[in-house]
Parts: structure tokens; C-alpha cells; sequence
């Protein structure tokens, strides 16, 4: 993600502080690397399954993982349901998942392995595009921190979500502006922005290069709930619009 340590140091030049609310994986159904499968991982270093989601235009479910240590980032864990996408999706994922290593989820670093299967073609980068954003971000960059997510309530300079928009686009980065740039209120208890992912060059099968997204670096400002306690979770419609983050199309 090249955005990434630009954007890290916009703010610690500044003297801030970057925590990281949370980061964020994509995973593919019926796999190896199911959500079912990689979850013991997170439970053995110690999280915890906070709340689970479902995204039905987008054929997901996700889990959200906390962990009790202070500052500990949160994981935001998403899978694709593909046995609900068309079958010439279906028969693509399926031959490409095949290739992943029986053992491959051995501990954490399953989860910056990238690729576990040989480069998809471009053919079919292209097929899954027309059906699936998700499904084709996935097949060409493989596991791998999806985002990651600046704190806004750890931050000393800024107290809203709006205020960290501005300083980005001053900076030339470009804003997801699905659903409005600031996704999310006070009174949902949750509030989040991203910028649009970077483009980069990946190579596909036969060595075809391609510009395709990447990642990218999402902001979350919490609220207190009735109890006084910030919020911990997500809320389903601010995800689905940060999800938009890394389409082809943006």
C-alpha cells in the first residue's frame, strides 16, 4: 500500500500519535482459508469474537474480533459466501482455492502471505470483476491487511472525522465518498472515513501487468454509548460503504 507511511507520516510530523482502531482481511467461504478456519488463529493470540455482520448485496459475513489488551488493534474479518455467486464465478474460485496449501494456516502470518494460489488470468480477474469487486481484489492480492485504521480519538490535533478528510485531500489523497465522505454518526456511535485505494501494477497469469487496487487507510472516531464506554463494534452500513474503497471503478 504505498499510501500507507505517507499517510503515517502526515501525522507524525505533526507530533501525533498513530493507533491503529483496527485492521481489516478479506477471505474466501468453503476454503482453506475460511473465516471458520483462520478465526482460531485471532483466538490463540488471545482475541475475542465481538459481533458478527452480514452483508447480503455483497454476498459476505464478517466477524469483528477485540482483544483485551489496551490499544490492541480490533480485526475486522470478512468472507466471501461463494457458493452464492454464478456458477462460472463459482467454477473460477474454486480451481483457483484448490491450489492453496492444506497447511497453510499455521499461525499469524498466514495473513501476509499474499497469493496461495498460482496468478489468476486476467480473463478471469475480469469475469469476477463483473460480478464480484470483493471476489476480484481478493483473487489478485490474496491475504493481506485489507486497511488499516487511524484512531481518530487518539489523535490530539483533530477532533473529528471531517477535520482528518480535510488534511488528507490538502494532501492530494482521494476520499471515498460513497454514502457521503464521513460514514456513520454521533448516533450510531461510530463514525468512519477512508481514502480510495492505491493503484498498483500486479502481474497475472502468462505475465499480463495489470493496474489494479490495493489497499487502503481508513479513520474511526468512536462514541460513548449509554454507559459511558466508547463503542467497540461496527455498524453493518459503514462497512458496507468502506468496502467501496477498493473498486476497480473508483
Amino acid at each position: 500500500t504505498p499510501q500507507a507511511g505517507k499517510v503515517h507520516e502526515i501525522f507524525t510530523l505533526r507530533g501525533e500519535t498513530v493507533v491503529n482502531d483496527h485492521v481489516a482481511f478479506r477471505t474466501f467461504s468453503d476454503s482453506v482459508i475460511s473465516l471458520e478456519k483462520l478465526e482460531p488463529v485471532l483466538l490463540a493470540l488471545g482475541y475475542q469474537v465481538f459481533d458478527s455482520y452480514v452483508f447480503d448485496t455483497k454476498k459476505l459475513i464478517a466477524k469483528s474480533y477485540n482483544h483485551p489488551e489496551k490499544d490492541a488493534p480490533r480485526i475486522f474479518l470478512s468472507e466471501l459466501q461463494r457458493h452464492q455467486l454464478s456458477d462460472k464465478s463459482q467454477n473460477i474460485l474454486s480451481k483457483m482455492l484448490a491450489e492453496v496449501p492444506a497447511n497453510c494456516v499455521q499461525g499469524p502470518a498466514v495473513f501476509w502471505q499474499g497469493l496461495q494460489w498460482n496468478a489468476v488470468s486476467i480473463e478471469d480477474y475480469l469475469s469476477l470483476l463483473e460480478e464480484s469487486e470483493y471476489a476480484a481484489w481478493t483473487a489478485s492480492m490474496g491475504l493481506r491487511a485489507n486497511h488499516f485504521t487511524v484512531s481518530v480519538n487518539h489523535l490530539t490535533q483533530f477532533d473529528e472525522v471531517a477535520d482528518v478528510n480535510q488534511l488528507l485531500k490538502q494532501q492530494g489523497f482521494s476520499i471515498n465518498s460513497v454514502g457521503g465522505e464521513v460514514k456513520g454518526t454521533a448516533e450510531v456511535y461510530l463514525q468512519q472515513s477512508s481514502t480510495l485505494a492505491d493503484k498498483v501494477e500486479v502481474t497475472f497469469a502468462n505475465g499480463i501487468k495489470r493496474q489494479v487496487p490495493s489497499c487502503f487507510y481508513e479513520f474511526a472516531k468512536r462514541h460513548p454509548t449509554a454507559d459511558g464506554a466508547l463503542f467497540q463494534g461496527f455498524i453493518a452500513d459503514n462497512a458496507d460503504k468502506i468496502f467501496e474503497s477498493t473498486n476497480a471503478a473508483a
